[in-house]
């Protein structure tokens, strides 16, 4: 069976409305089952009536301590408290935004009142704590506990990316799974709902770089997503944790290509420590997922997604040998004759995947393509990029070149970055094709080279014939 080729974005207009989880806790209890003459009666431990309590606890059917002016309940999950029966309680400031700016259009909650919206935020709140709470209990100095404004955070993020950040950047159809069965799965999944929260969070320091209370979160969030995500994965990989592995994967990879400012400097072109190329070099982690779960994987839940690829019009799978078909002086810096092989010559594949994404309209809708290109480099090809090979660089600048025409926000910076790096580099090269071969990806990332600047003074200083009238 082929091997799945990786799914990549494309551009959706998030649904405005108000983000509502159902409670997804586990229906199983202990001590629960469905024969009624197994079941266990216990008589009810006496109690004394909360008969003065406020609004949410008698909402909830909870038990209130009734200390005023705010109950232990009330401010645990960082609502107001309020004494009157008959008067909803009041959302805080954050959450209050959140929803005004993004009203309900969606079916059935347009007619919600506020208590009800309210109630929904509480679970979602309740849910949260008993999921990640063991997380955050590692780390009581960055944690974020539920009624303070960190976790207030944790709720704007996850709001957040179920309305933005899964409309910007994936697939009509990768989206509906994301805003669907990986979110209903992720509150069961504490390293997965950790990815999700630490994305949103990253996309809230792009979008309001300003506020400044987003950034312990992020840092937290990822850190436990990851450490998390390793150890399930070096424990196993199986049919029931498949589905898992595959969601918190392209939340990574996403993450691990994301870079904040644009510094061609600290480009790994110009270091020698290789974790600078991880943003690449973990692209192929979901390749490695799809290889141990093969037998299983028309099972999952990604499965529709992964298989958009096979649908592709373009082959980047042309694995012939020698150069037909290639452009002449790219093939001769990559030292590409007629008897080379894939196998033989670690640039030949790349450099037919990349002659094969040229022909296609550069922007936006050619996205999925452009992202499938980084999922199928192979490590041959990505130890000749740490090598500073000359052929291999030029290969991956002119592909960061058509990447520079989609404009996503976690990827803009990076490739913009990386490509001017390659640029960098190479514009002392004393090979005339080299430079030739450098015009394209500079001129998508906006960098002047040399060269090209010192032919366009000439041309400016070149003496003009005048036509005498």
């Amino acid at each position: 069976m082929p091997q799945p080729k990786a799914q990549t974005p494309s551009s959706m207009q998030g649904h405005k409305s108000v983000f509502r989880v159902p409670n997804y806790r586990s229906q199983t209890l202990q001590g629960f089952t469905d024969d009624p003459s197994d079941r266990v009666y216990h008589s009810r431990r006496s109690h004394r009536k909360s008969r003065g309590g406020c609004a949410n606890c008698k909402q909830r059917r909870v038990k209130c301590d009734e200390s005023k002016p705010h109950c232990v309940r009330c401010q645990k999950h960082g609502v107001d408290c309020n004494y009157t029966a008959t008067a909803p309680p009041v959302r805080s400031q954050p959450t209050k935004a959140m929803i005004r700016n993004n009203p309900g259009k969606g079916s059935g909650l347009v007619s919600l009142d506020i208590m009800s919206i309210s109630m929904s935020r509480l679970l979602l709140s309740d849910n949260l704590e008993e999921l990640l709470g063991s997380s955050f209990s590692t780390s009581a100095a960055q944690a974020p506990q539920a009624g303070s404004p960190s976790m207030e955070r944790v709720m704007e993020a996850l709001h957040h990316f179920n309305q933005v950040t899964v409309g910007t950047g994936f697939s009509k159809t990768a989206t509906g799974v994301m805003m669907g069965k990986m979110t209903r799965l992720a509150f069961e999944t504490p390293f997965l709902m950790h990815a999700i929260i630490g994305l949103a969070t990253t996309h809230l320091c792009t979008v309001l770089p300003e506020n400044s209370s987003f950034r312990v979160n992020e840092a937290f969030h990822w850190r436990q997503s990851i450490v998390q995500y390793s150890q399930e994965l070096s424990a196993s990989v199986n049919e029931q944790n498949m589905d898992k592995l595959y969601s918190t994967c392209i939340v990574l990879t996403v993450y691990a290509f994301y870079l904040e400012e644009f510094s061609p400097r600290s480009s790994f072109v110009f270091s020698s420590d290789q974790t600078t190329l991880n943003w690449l070099l973990l692209q192929g982690g979901l390749r490695y997922l799809l290889e141990r779960t093969q037998p299983w994987l028309s099972q999952s839940m990604w499965w529709a997604t992964f298989m958009e690829s096979h649908d592709c019009d373009v082959n980047l799978e042309d694995h012939r040998p020698g150069r037909t078909d290639l452009d002449p002086e790219f093939a001769d810096v990559c030292g590409i004759t007629e008897i080379c092989t894939t196998k033989s010559n670690p640039c030949l594949w790349p450099l037919r995947m990349l002659t094969n994404l040229l022909p296609l309209e550069r922007g936006p809708e050619s996205r999925q393509q452009y992202f499938m290109f980084m999922g199928r480099l192979e490590s041959p090809y990505l130890d000749r990029l740490l090598q500073k090979d000359t052929g291999a660089l030029l290969i991956l600048a002119w592909w960061l070149a058509l990447m520079c025409k989609i404009d996503e926000w976690w990827a803009e910076t990076r490739v913009r970055s990386e490509c001017t790096a390659i640029c960098m580099r190479l514009e002392d090269s004393q090979d005339p094709r080299v430079l030739r071969l450098l015009e394209f990806p500079a001129s998508c990332c906006g960098y002047l080279l040399r060269h090209v600047q010192e032919r366009e003074w000439a041309a400016l200083e070149a003496p003009c014939d005048l036509v005498p009238v």
